[in-house]
């Protein structure tokens, strides 16, 4: 794969750089925000179980969203459970491959136990499919009863709006109209979760940080935000078992704000030029994973491809990485976009290539557990992760005059349609 001239490479950053700031998207970001907190309000009325506070999660809050306002994620903490002293985390007994980033979840006060007693199993920890089926059956009901007025630009079905439980959230399309963004779907993703004081002694950042470190003022502040869990129907395995997975996302939204801060450097940027390169390429970042449990083989058929294992949220977490270890100004100034770029898709592919992807907050925590999977197959990855990182380098001086910015761009990637 050739290297992108530099013409070529600012045109696609720039593309990339979706603009928070456009007067539609605001409207979209304040729309979908009101959506939210009725929707939410109208849960914890029918159910005082599920009375809860809201937290936006997800690119759009981190202004790291790319292309356009499609997708809206947000994190609806259970209030009851959340207090503190109410739940403890246990480790999950009897697993062949030990993670700390998958646990279980046990009410520790009588009071709250007996109220939430249909929620909790035989052996007393609490079940999160349990509850996030009975979350999917509120928001349905909810959905039915909050009809959209006449001239709202945010419309759905009251009649059957389809509300889809997948392996962690609750999902539902929005459709929005307005001038810029005419019949657009809206993705709208709800995690249940619980919020937990203090941090997980899992967790090694605090040894990674001195007192004098740079670093260390904001790493202390996500500390002291405390963490979630999050209800899953699925392990590290990925296959199912209800459990409760940590969860990072509002420390990751203040440790993101505070490293893009300021406009004249390119964090936000080249984390954004990589997220639309990984999905423009998704199919060919996919793994493949054996469905019948036996090792890899080349000539075997039963693969189940998985394209989310090199997830953005991988990317985030690999650029953290980077961060962590290139804190300096410096090494974030625009001529460092490419270096930096290649230095995350370097990252991911290590990773890839010893089967080990792991979070920034707690090393034995895997985001992607090849261990406790089947055999998995790599190599499609980690060649096209290899040709992206390489068409990456720094190019020559001087190119070849038949050879124009639009062609490269169009041959190396296809034609990207940013909107």
């Amino acid at each position: 794969m050739s290297i992108w001239d530099d013409e070529a490479f600012e045109k696609f950053c720039n593309q990339a750089d979706f603009d928070m700031n456009h007067p539609e998207v605001k409207e979209i970001g304040s729309r979908i925000w009101s959506f939210i907190h009725e929707l939410a309000g109208f849960i914890g009325r029918e159910d005082s179980l599920f009375k809860n506070f809201v937290l936006p999660s997800g690119s759009f809050y981190e202004d790291l969203k790319s292309e356009r306002p499609d997708e809206f994620d947000f994190m609806i903490c259970l209030k009851d459970l959340s207090q503190p002293g109410v739940c403890r985390k246990k480790e999950i007994p009897l697993r062949p491959v030990r993670d700390p980033g998958y646990v279980d979840v046990q009410v520790t006060s009588e009071a709250h136990q007996h109220r939430w007693r249909r929620y909790i199993s035989r052996q007393g920890n609490l079940k999160p499919d349990t509850l996030l089926k009975e979350f999917q059956q509120l928001i349905k009901k909810a959905l039915t009863k909050m009809k959209p007025a006449e001239d709202d630009k945010l419309k759905w079905n009251i009649h059957g709006t389809d509300v889809q439980l997948r392996k962690i959230p609750v999902t539902m399309t929005l459709t929005w109209n307005g001038k810029k963004y005419r019949n657009f779907e809206i993705d709208i993703d709800l995690t249940l979760c619980i919020k937990m004081p203090g941090w997980p002694d899992a967790s090694d950042i605090e040894k990674r940080v001195k007192r004098n470190d740079p670093r260390y003022e904001v790493i202390h502040k996500v500390m002291s935000e405390g963490h979630h869990l999050v209800a899953s129907t699925i392990g590290e395995s990925g296959k199912k078992r209800p459990c409760w997975r940590l969860s990072f996302s509002a420390a990751e939204g203040i440790i993101l704000k505070e490293i893009c801060k300021d406009p004249n450097l390119i964090h936000r940027k080249t984390l954004k030029v990589l997220k639309v390169l990984r999905k423009k390429n998704e199919d060919d970042l996919c793994l493949l994973e054996r469905s019948d449990g036996g090792e890899y083989s080349p000539f075997h058929q039963s693969y189940i491809m998985i394209t989310w294992a090199l997830s953005s949220y991988v990317l985030k977490t690999m650029f953290l990485q980077e961060w962590f270890e290139n804190p300096e100004d410096s090494k974030w100034r625009k001529d460092q976009i490419r270096k930096r770029a290649r230095g995350i898709l370097q990252r991911v592919e290590e990773s890839v290539s010893r089967k080990d992807i792991r979070s920034f907050w707690i090393p034995d925590y895997k985001l992607f557990n090849f261990r406790a999977r089947n055999a998995t197959q790599i190599g499609r990855a980690s060649s096209k992760l290899l040709s992206i990182r390489l068409s990456l380098a720094e190019p020559e001086k001087e190119t070849s005059e038949d050879e124009s910015p639009e062609s490269h761009i169009s041959r190396l990637f296809g034609r990207v349609k940013l909107r």
